[in-house]
């Protein structure tokens, strides 16, 4: 029974740090996406609105992205309903895309605002403790995939996804 339940823990910690990592990674990327839009004015416009709006206002806007996600994910169920999976499964992740990337630049924009909300503050430090247990909850499974490339002789990041694979393959079966 111990041994499912630290599979069970170790499983959300993956599902969360893959959700931090989607943060992390899309931020960027949508501020990329927005430095490139030729769009000065509705850029200044968005940027002077959010600096003039309260804590909460900016906490409303924060909520918009999770809110368009949702519309398009309908647009996707759609898709699946009609049969049309392929379509279904990209528009899904073009909203996943839009959600995260949104509200990571709102939240790097808007984030000493946010912040001086108490709960939203809260929750962020919680957050961050979370992001940290789950750190140390998958470290044994890095150590472990570790070891698996280095015995495999791929440690140098030069071998491709699919010999990584498969030497992890071949080390879980060894025992």
């Amino acid at each position: 029974m111990r041994q499912f339940k630290q599979i069970g823990w170790t499983a959300l910690a993956l599902v969360f740090l893959g959700v931090s990592w989607l943060w992390d990674t899309f931020a960027p990327l949508v501020q990329a996406i927005i430095d490139v839009l030729p769009l000065r004015r509705l850029k200044a416009w968005a940027h002077a609105l959010l600096e003039r709006l309260s804590p909460y206002g900016t906490l409303l806007v924060f909520l918009i992205p999770l809110v368009l996600s949702e519309i398009i994910k309908l647009i996707a169920f759609v898709g699946f309903a009609r049969g049309q999976i392929f379509a279904g499964i990209l528009i899904y992740l073009f909203a996943e895309i839009v959600r995260f990337g949104l509200a990571a630049y709102v939240w790097a924009v808007c984030r000493d605002k946010l912040l001086s909300i108490d709960w939203v503050a809260r929750l962020h430090v919680w957050l961050l403790r979370l992001n940290d247990l789950a750190q140390r909850q998958i470290a044994p499974v890095r150590a472990w995939i570790r070891q698996a490339l280095a015995e495999a002789g791929l440690t140098g990041g030069t071998a491709g996804l699919w010999a990584r694979i498969k030497a992890l393959w071949r080390y879980a079966r060894r025992g």
